[in-house]
């Protein structure tokens, strides 16, 4: 059938403006309810009650997650399958800090949007609402479990302090390191082997080792134990360590060097280490062309000021995000989107504050347009999806090594 997709994105934008309150609503009633990872029970209720009223299919609980859920709509004969992510899980204590509540809105009402052309377009449009974003990351379990085998591609966004039609997001290793000794009293260390020093020289030993990293590794760590009184030789110790790299290869890499440096200081004093990964990796994003070029397309047919995606991925923000394990799977994007001034930064009251203010409302607005339009784009556009997965596919067959704006080193 013949398609006016300037007729169609008119029609999109309309719905989402006739939306306007509701769409604000849920964003607000989101972020006055802050739940954490995996325990999102009203957010999750909330989304999937509203998918569920405007005639898409709900599927609860899905991969094992009580707060994951997969909401489906068919249009017209059905066809090329889409997906749009929520998410909405909160941060301790800051609460909304990172916008999820805009995240979650979103989504569902890009969809819904979409909805309406059922009769003009075929497909298939899923949302996935994955939960613990901020901890595990539940889009990796979703995942796994096969929910994105039969999707052709997948799109989300995120607020930030800049718009752009591509964020950036960098590989994330988060490790525990166990050292068991002996304990001792401290008159007689020789007697006990010191838990404690182990740790302590592993971190020394990795700010050593650092010089031999790539410049964009980065890493943060904490104590979590070390003992229960400096007169007793502490026979336990452990310490948690989060490691970052643009791209999960030279993490790899370096996890496994940290790996190695413990095991020989575990040797060395005759310890026992025990090193293991405290969530599933979140991997960096994987850009695509194709569909950058149609959220650029479509911020400018709102007129809505972006930057280029070059000057995004040379800003080499360090975020991490499970978004980026789906950008491995499905041809993604996704767009940020400016909820305050340059410089605000998420994971603070500040962003908190700012995920419900009135630049916040008319960003989730806009950015709803632009996901919808998207959507048009990938049903309704002959060829786009098939470059789109095209050109995935040639950054798959490199293992990921030979893709957009990767810096080089």
């Amino acid at each position: 059938m013949s398609v006016d997709l300037a007729r169609l994105k008119d029609i999109v934008v309309d719905e989402v403006d006739s939306l306007r309150e509701r769409i604000t609503e849920v964003s607000e009633t989101i972020h006055a309810n802050p739940e954490l990872g995996l325990k999102e029970y009203k957010a999750s209720e909330l989304l999937s009650s509203e998918l569920r009223s405007h005639g898409f299919d709900v599927q609860r609980g899905i991969a094992a997650l009580e707060t994951a859920f997969k909401a489906s709509f068919t249009m017209g004969r059905g066809g090329p399958h889409i997906a749009f992510l929520a998410e909405y899980d909160a941060l301790p204590e800051i609460g909304h800090g990172c916008g999820h509540n805009i995240i979650g809105a979103s989504a569902i009402f890009s969809a819904i949007a979409l909805s309406k052309l059922s009769e003009r377009l075929n497909g298939k449009v899923t949302i996935f609402g994955t939960p613990d974003e901020e901890g595990s990351g539940g889009k990796i379990p979703i995942i796994r479990a096969g929910f994105f085998d039969d999707v052709d591609a997948a799109i989300m966004t995120h607020p930030w302090d800049t718009t752009s039609a591509w964020m950036p997001s960098v590989a994330l290793a988060s490790l525990t390191i166990d050292f068991t000794g002996r304990g001792a009293h401290y008159s007689a260390p020789h007697k006990g082997v010191n838990a404690l020093d182990g740790v302590v020289l592993t971190l020394a030993a990795l700010n050593g080792l650092r010089h031999g990293f790539r410049n964009d590794v980065i890493y943060g760590y904490t104590i979590d134990q070390g003992g229960v009184i400096p007169s007793i030789i502490p026979e336990k110790a452990s310490a948690r360590l989060w490691v970052k790299s643009t791209d999960l290869r030279n993490l790899t890499d370096v996890v496994n060097r940290v790996k190695a440096c413990a095991e020989g200081i575990a040797n060395s004093m005759g310890a026992r280490v025990d090193v293991y990964h405290h969530y599933p990796l979140f991997e960096e994003s994987i850009p695509n062309l194709t569909l950058i070029r149609k959220v650029s397309g479509n911020f400018s047919r709102l007129g809505m000021v972006y930057e280029a995606p070059e000057k995004t991925s040379r800003s080499l923000v360090y975020t991490s995000t499970d978004y980026g394990n789906a950008s491995h799977v499905v041809p993604s994007a996704s767009p940020s989107i400016a909820i305050g001034p340059d410089g605000l930064a998420a994971h603070t009251k500040e962003f908190a504050e700012a995920a419900v203010s009135k630049t916040a409302h008319e960003a989730l607005l806009g950015i709803t347009k632009v996901m919808a339009m998207t959507g048009i784009d990938l049903l309704g556009e002959m060829g786009v999806l098939e470059e789109a997965k095209a050109e995935f596919s040639s950054y798959r067959a490199s293992g990921f090594s030979k893709v957009p704006f990767a810096p080089t080193y």
